[in-house]
């Protein structure tokens, strides 16, 4: 282990995790951020992203190397799944966990916590290449945080993004593209006892279109998914709304694609046959990456693990992270295992020897990176 004590990191982690923090909420996290830069000798630059008025920015924090290597920037989340109040952290037998009554948030502040403290590290015993510390704001509601980033403010050739529930030395290479599908049907209103047949309902359209979906996992790297649907207003009414949002995601764009033209086939089949009408968005979320295993940032990646004594694991995955967004700007990054576990539940938490592993691999990825040529 580089530098701090395990009891600090331990320490660093829990405060950081009882901040509240949901996405659009994340001034206080921030703050705490901007206090503990400071404090290293550093800034923490913030753009003006916010994705709320009481919300943060995303966050740089610079450490100039000594003109050797390859820049790189490390990266997590500041922001986490809804919780209704600041998560009371309990520390037992080596298992950091919330009291069970909210998450945790080891998703992502495990990897904060790590990143913050090799800032520490790195002030003492400046870097040979140029290092970036990137925090990004509303990352659980779409990567809203890293789209808004203007990439052209980092130095870095490449990303390592610290957000995956895998254990440390487990790297993403490939990453699907997610489509979000929103059908709005609008139907006749009646009422159901007296006359409904001068209504038109847009629960039956969305309901036979459903029964006509393929849902589930299409194959090895292609699932679809209907998630939530609004409609109507009383028992008593033939419904004249209902708004359907559905899915599709795969590491094959065509595959992703197709799905979804089956999608917008079956609602708009739907509606025709019931005799209302639908209107359907289509909304990109994110696009997929896949990298070799010759690739910058999987060379980098697999000497830092080994360096840091962890099993290099390289998978292909079916969800998303901030290294979706970077990798379509045309900056390569990489999604690596932080080791959290039972991540968005009151049961999540955090090994304390695999947080020490995150710390580990985020020193040996500098090392490996002001090392490296080309």
């Amino acid at each position: 282990m580089s530098g701090v004590k395990v009891d600090t990191l331990r320490d660093l982690f829990v405060a950081l995790a009882e901040i509240r923090s949901p996405s659009g909420e994340e001034r206080a996290i921030a703050d705490f951020v901007h206090t503990y830069v400071t404090e290293s000798g550093l800034v923490a630059l913030e753009d003006g992203t916010a994705i709320s008025s009481a919300s943060a920015g995303n966050l740089v924090i610079r450490v100039p190397g000594r003109g050797l290597g390859i820049p790189l920037a490390l990266c997590a989340h500041l922001d986490t799944v809804p919780l209704a109040h600041a998560p009371r952290v309990t520390v037992e037998d080596g298992v950091v966990r919330s009291d069970g009554s909210t998450i945790l948030g080891a998703d992502d502040k495990a990897a904060v916590a790590a990143l913050l403290a090799l800032l520490r590290d790195a002030v003492a015993n400046p870097p040979d290449a140029d290092v970036e510390i990137l925090l990004t704001t509303g990352e659980e509601v779409g990567l809203r945080g890293a789209k808004a980033f203007d990439l052209a403010t980092l130095r870095a050739r490449v990303v390592f993004v610290f957000d995956s529930a895998g254990p440390p030395g487990s790297v993403i290479v490939g990453a699907p593209t997610h489509k979000l599908v929103t059908a709005a049907f609008r139907g006749i209103a009646a009422h159901a006892g007296m006359a409904p047949e001068d209504g038109r309902s847009a629960i039956l359209a969305a309901a036979r279109a459903i029964a006509h979906l393929r849902l589930g996992r299409i194959d090895d790297e292609t699932t679809t998914n209907v998630g939530l649907i609004n409609g109507g207003e009383a028992t008593n009414i033939v419904p004249r709304d209902c708004l359907v949002h559905a899915e599709a995601r795969s590491r094959d764009d065509a595959k992703v694609a197709a799905e979804v033209t089956r999608m917008i086939e079956a609602f708009t089949l739907a509606a025709t046959e019931t005799g209302i009408d639908v209107d359907i968005e289509v909304v990109d979320q994110y696009q997929s990456y896949r990298h070799a295993p010759d690739s910058l940032p999987v060379r980098l990646a697999e000497a830092a693990a080994a360096e840091a004594g962890l099993d290099f694991s390289p998978y292909s995955g079916n969800g998303g992270s901030d290294a979706n967004v970077f990798n379509a700007r045309g900056l390569p990054a990489l999604t690596l295992g932080v080791g959290f576990e039972r991540v968005h539940s009151p049961a999540e938490c955090m090994r304390l020897d695999r947080l020490t592993q995150v710390y580990d691999l985020a020193h040996a990825l500098v090392r490996t990176a002001g090392a490296t040529r080309s």
